[in-house]
């Protein structure tokens, strides 16, 4: 499945009517549920080596259902919704500090920035544009802004100040920070197919990396030495799994074998999540996919912190 406004856009109103009918209207906090019936002929990923233990896992995850941002705990406890608006609330990005939260909104009919507290409270929209992405020090947002018929890598403060696009950025979506800060991976779509690319906060020293070919959904490590990303290389249909490779685009390898997309990094480095449709966890080369209880329907795009 890809990271595409559209896709998710129609995925939504079929989730909505099948997994999120009657849910309270107009709350401004969040709501804690438990853990409902899987989804029928939902299919698990495949899995190799001995489950994780979620016990052993710290931090919190918040994803969407195409719908409303969630958050649980890496252990699979304590699932919680943080919105209900009449439109599209999903793409989530953590503050650095854990205490915020940065997602995407059609609650207005366009699609919008917007942040709120880790708690669902004090929802604020910023500007226009789609997958943001908080920077390691909390100081900026980056996103997909508006340029056209095609987005451009954005940066904004989290107030809404110091709007500025980077150069060079041109079709660019759903960017990824360097841990250090200094540099952006992001997807373009100028080609027609998903094309990576890596540039400094500046604009400048853009990075093709066309030659891995086809991928998107990027999510740079907190080492700063791998770029997870996803793809349908390996399929003649529209199912995707999740790859790895180096910032410059060697050693790339295939971790997932079913249908995996929307991967990120735990704040450690030790796990990875993903969505398959429902979310799961599994160790950096692949073993030991763990699925977490959130069953709310399709889920995408998760974010980690500690």
């Amino acid at each position: 499945m890809m990271r595409n406004p559209n896709l998710a856009t129609a995925l939504a109103v079929v989730l909505v009517a099948a997994a999120c009918s009657g849910r309270p209207a107009g709350s401004a906090s969040a709501e804690r549920l438990s853990p409902i019936p899987s989804i029928p002929g939902a299919t698990q990923p495949s899995s190799r080596g001995a489950p994780i233990s979620q016990s052993g896992l710290t931090g919190r995850i918040a994803f969407d259902n195409h719908d409303d941002v969630w958050t649980i705990d890496a252990d699979g406890t304590d699932l919680t919704r943080l919105t209900d608006s009449p439109g599209f609330d999903f793409d989530p990005s953590w503050s650095p500090d854990g205490t915020r939260i940065a997602y995407r909104s059609e609650r207005g009919g366009e699609t919008e920035i917007w942040t709120m507290n880790a708690d669902g409270t004090d929802r604020r929209r910023l500007t226009a544009g789609l997958s943001p992405a908080w920077s390691p020090d909390g100081g900026l947002i980056a996103f997909a802004g508006p340029s056209g018929h095609s987005g451009i890598v954005t940066l904004i403060r989290p107030d809404g100040t110091g709007l500025r696009q980077l150069p060079h950025t041109e079709g660019g979506e759903y960017p990824s920070w360097s841990p250090d800060g200094t540099r952006i991976a992001f997807n373009s779509n100028l080609s027609g197919d998903h094309v990576m690319s890596i540039a400094h906060v500046d604009g400048s020293n853009v990075v093709d990396l066309s030659s891995v070919g086809e991928g998107w959904q990027v999510a740079w490590s907190p080492d700063g030495q791998f770029i997870l990303f996803t793809s349908h290389r390996d399929y003649t249909d529209h199912n995707t799994d999740v790859y790895v490779m180096r910032p410059d685009g060697s050693d790339v390898r295939r971790l997932t074998q079913q249908r995996a997309y929307t991967p990120a990094w735990s704040p450690d480095g030790e796990h990875i999540v993903f969505s398959a449709p429902g979310l799961f966890v599994m160790n950096p080369d692949g073993t030991g996919v763990t699925p977490l209880p959130t069953n709310v329907g399709e889920t995408s795009l998760p974010d980690w912190v500690e």
